[in-house]
């Protein structure tokens, strides 16, 4: 008789239990989120093409080097650039010595045959590696390189190869290279058809003639709010909305936060909860980068990895997209064509992009992704240095000048006109026009 009491009371506990756990969790205030968001849930999957860091890491310009001041410059892509490029990953160099910047005569050596190789914003050696065949010790590993420069000697079978230091005053020598002066010596044989450069006094080249680049009008695609909000939150039912008076649409989980420009059609999404203490390491924080925009958005065409160098550089990153052989540069009006992620030990605290894309993964271009081409001639020779006279101040000194394509929306469509694009030695960005004016662009 005493068992089956306890029988029932247990029994009887049990169900009061159950029915506790039924209130605790469909009833209490914000239930209808946890209940829902099992449903809502979605697994994230890739909505847009995956990349490497190899693909994201090229040369900006090549410059062949003639005798007699006679220069040209390759831009990515093109059919020559690409011959050199791939032979540039098929060789090894090692057995690198450190040297002063001052050590060789680089007006000199201008003059004779060579090759040299510019990354703007520098590269980490520790991922410059991983796309170049380099056996470097542990000082020039800790070091950054924007420019590799090749060249033949006299009396000499093999070139000498130097890595600069973006710090500008050291060297890298690789005193082992697999490269001979027949090499250097075949790579002047394409110059035969390519636009000669002058160089300038600043460390700069312009084309004798003008340049023939086509202007693009593509088709635009764009992800939608919803995809982006499935895709970066882990719970998407248990997120809420805030739309604000200026157009922007914020999403946040009460850590994170999606905020999108709905007239710009650009997003920013933020991770607060990032750790912030210990040391960040570069290259782990870019190839994290790189697999997070894998799994969130994708590379919708081809990418250049820029250093941002006006902030702590093993944490900032730029992806810039290249159309063909030249970059997109975004306006004041309209912020397109690149993506910016900085991160924090491995993990994204700030990830922004545009939601609209070209559709272009890696050219060729074709019709189903162009409206309309057109060949436009952008100034070369006296006409190009009297643009830049007339709109770079003379106190100004400039760094670079290259040609890039500068993004107009339409209707589903962009367009992108080719432009000059000069770079000043402070990081500011300004655009050639047309007439006496200039449009300036944030650093």
């Amino acid at each position: 008789m005493r068992e089956n009491i306890k029988s029932i009371l247990l029994v009887g506990l049990i169900v009061v239990s159950l029915v506790q756990s039924y209130y605790l969790i469909y009833r209490m205030p914000g239930a209808d989120s946890v209940a829902n968001s099992e449903a809502s849930y979605v697994q994230t999957e890739d909505i847009g093409p995956r990349t490497s860091i190899e693909n994201t890491i090229f040369p900006d310009q090549m410059i062949l080097h003639l005798k007699n001041n006679k220069h040209t410059v390759f831009y990515p892509a093109s059919s020559n650039y690409n011959a050199i490029y791939s032979r540039l990953k098929g060789s090894n160099f090692s057995q690198f010595r450190r040297l002063s910047v001052q050590t060789v005569n680089w007006n000199e050596v201008r003059n004779d045959a060579g090759l040299e190789m510019t990354f703007s914003s520098g590269i980490p050696v520790s991922l410059l590696e991983r796309t170049l065949d380099i056996s470097p010790d542990s000082l020039f590993e800790g070091d950054t390189v924007n420019r590799i420069w090749i060249y033949n000697t006299a009396n000499s079978i093999k070139p000498r190869a130097f890595f600069f230091s973006a710090s500008g005053d050291v060297v890298y020598e690789a005193t082992d290279l697999d490269w001979t002066s027949a090499d250097i010596q075949q790579m002047t044989l394409m110059n035969t058809t390519a636009t000669n450069y002058l160089y300038q006094t600043n460390g700069y080249y312009i084309p004798q003639t003008a340049l023939e680049i086509q202007s693009l009008t593509l088709k635009l695609e764009m992800y939608t709010t919803e995809q982006m909000q499935r895709n970066l939150f882990f719970d998407p039912g248990a997120t809420r909305n805030i739309n604000e008076e200026n157009g922007t649409e914020i999403y946040t989980d009460s850590k994170r936060s999606l905020q999108v420009d709905t007239k710009q059609k650009w997003m920013t999404y933020t991770d607060p909860t990032a750790p912030t203490t210990g040391t960040n390491n570069v290259s782990d924080n870019v190839l994290s980068a790189i697999d997070f925009v894998n799994q969130h958005g994708g590379w919708p065409g081809s990418y250049m990895l820029l250093m941002d160098n006006n902030s702590s550089n093993d944490k900032e990153f730029i992806f810039r997209q290249y159309i063909q052989s030249y970059p997109i540069v975004d306006t004041e009006k309209l912020k397109f064509g690149y993506m910016k992620l900085v991160m924090e030990h491995g993990t994204v605290s700030s990830y922004e992009r545009s939601m609209l894309y070209t559709g272009i993964n890696n050219p060729p271009l074709n019709e189903s992704n162009i409206s309309r081409a057109k060949v436009i001639a952008l100034p070369g020779g006296k006409v190009l240095q009297n643009m830049i006279k007339a709109q770079i101040p003379a106190d100004q000194t400039i760094r670079d000048i290259y040609p890039a394509y500068r993004p107009t929306l339409g209707n589903g469509v962009v367009v992108l006109n080719p432009v000059w694009m000069v770079k000043l030695q402070d990081g500011q960005s300004i655009v050639l026009t047309s007439s006496n004016t200039s449009i300036s662009m944030k650093k």
